[in-house]
């Protein structure tokens, strides 16, 4: 292990870390339940867990996306992730509360593991804790924490693997890097995070030849990982030979980051990207690299390897935030106070969590849409053999049934039996879902029976008997 002295320079008070931490708490308190809980990624990827951990089948049965055009289930990924919300979701019936609690700690153990790393690599207590909560507060990390995809384990073990490399814990850190690929593909960077650190050590100490003894380490415990991965997922090297030209599967820009920076409505986080390139310029001039190598290098990294994503989701964008949000840290902390970060941070994205409150706070309650249930079920209908089609909102409350998303049925195989559709009069959220005028010509000999709102949205439920 090795120390950097200069990083724990810093003008830290606790007075001004508590208040930092005050702040940063209010803002997740305030976004729990109100950032973008309409989002499909939630429900998806629950149903991906549900589907593996109470119906028993790997596949994507609800939304219908199979791989490679989508992670299709945890047919090659997500079994670990699938585990985890299994365990911690089950007792409280899949809510959906409880799942934005579970995304919540384990963004909250992923600033743990990075306080370890920090401190470890001489980042006083004071300056380390500060560099977390700032890091917290950034919008790709809130994001995190309030929708239920995979990426928040993803990044804990991967900032794991780092903690425990440092630690000289190789082989463990060897395997929990390759874990995190097991959970998500964009788990990809937790072995190129282990490559930063091994490259920086090597620049710090001057020595710029590999050290064995460590690499063999390191694979010997990813090879431990990949037995891992194919025991969870034996059928993955079959599925990659049918489907070796996952073609259409980009998502339509170059990078994640490229979503994130320029695809975002009113261009709100360019300002973010010029705060980078501005420290990243002083950085290189300073030559601040030599002292600590690791941002520049894992920034760099981070950035290359999403070329090569099939993906490009701007979720991805903590596993580059990260190391560039430690390159910031440490340039803006040399010449200013160090609280200029994390007031910097909060000037930034307040405003944006101020928006994105007002937007999504009145879409918080959901228990309205218990009235679809409600009125399917009172229609006297054995609902274990009834087909229930609707939007991705209306996962959590059919969860247990034969649901499944509308925009992914096939006009040519509408199911027999009983069938049930819930669509909506307003123009939906997402543009891959449709309104009931679009949807309704999937469907023969359906008839009106219940219309409800929720947030001021109006639906109708049709049904079909056989």
């Amino acid at each position: 292990m090795y120390t950097n002295a200069s990083l724990a320079t810093g003008k830290y008070t606790p007075i001004s870390v508590s208040v930092i931490a005050v702040l940063v708490v209010a803002v997740y308190a305030s976004m729990f339940r109100s950032y973008n809980v309409y989002e499909i990624d939630t429900p998806w990827s629950l149903s991906f867990s549900y589907n593996y951990c109470v119906k028993g089948i790997d596949i994507d049965a609800t939304f219908g996306e199979p791989f490679p055009a989508g992670q299709g289930g945890t047919v090659v990924f997500g079994k670990i992730a699938g585990m985890v919300q299994c365990a911690a979701l089950a007792p409280f019936n899949w809510s959906l509360i409880a799942a934005n609690v579970l995304s919540v700690a384990g963004v909250v153990l992923g600033m743990a593991a990075i306080f370890a790393f920090l401190v470890g690599q001489g980042f006083s207590r004071f300056a380390a804790v500060t560099c977390c909560l700032a890091l917290a507060a950034t919008e790709p990390f809130v994001a995190m924490a309030n929708i239920s995809r995979y990426d928040y384990i993803t990044f804990l073990l991967a900032v794991c693997a780092l903690v425990l490399a440092a630690r000289e814990h190789l082989v463990l850190a060897g395997l929990i890097s390759v874990l995190a690929i097991e959970v998500h593909p964009i788990g990809i960077m937790g072995p190129i995070y282990l490559i930063a650190y091994e490259l920086s050590r090597m620049v710090q100490a001057r020595r710029f030849r590999l050290e064995f003894h460590r690499v063999a380490k390191l694979v010997l415990g990813g090879l431990l990982g990949l037995a891992i991965y194919f025991i969870l997922h034996p059928d993955t090297l079959a599925l990659w030979a049918v489907f070796s030209n996952p073609a259409g599967s980009n998502m339509g820009s170059i990078h994640f980051l490229y979503g994130y920076f320029f695809e975002a409505r009113a261009y709100r986080h360019l300002p973010e990207l010029a705060v980078f390139t501005a420290c990243l310029l002083v950085h290189i001039w300073r030559r601040d690299y030599m002292q600590w190598p690791f941002p520049i290098i894992a920034s760099l990294a981070t950035l290359f390897i999403g070329f090569f994503l099939h993906h490009h989701n701007y979720y991805y964008a903590p596993f580059w935030y990260f190391p560039s949000f430690l390159l910031v840290f440490v340039t803006i902390n040399v010449a200013w106070r160090a609280v200029a970060v994390p007031v910097l941070v909060l000037v930034l994205f307040v405003p944006q969590y101020a928006v994105k409150y007002v937007k999504g706070h009145k879409y918080a309650d959901q228990s309205e849409l218990q009235v679809a249930r409600s009125a399917i079920a009172s229609r006297g209908t054995d609902l274990s053999h009834a087909h229930i089609f609707g939007d991705s909102m209306f996962w959590p409350v059919l969860k247990d049934l034969s649901f499944q998303w509308a925009p992914s049925v096939d006009p040519e195989r509408v199911p027999a039996g009983p069938i049930y559709l819930i669509c909506g009069l307003d123009p939906p959220f997402f543009t891959f879902e449709h309104t009931c005028a679009e949807e309704l010509p999937a469907f023969r000999d359906i008839q009106l029976i219940e219309q409800f709102s929720w947030a001021s949205r109006k639906y109708l439920i049709y049904e079909r008997r056989e």
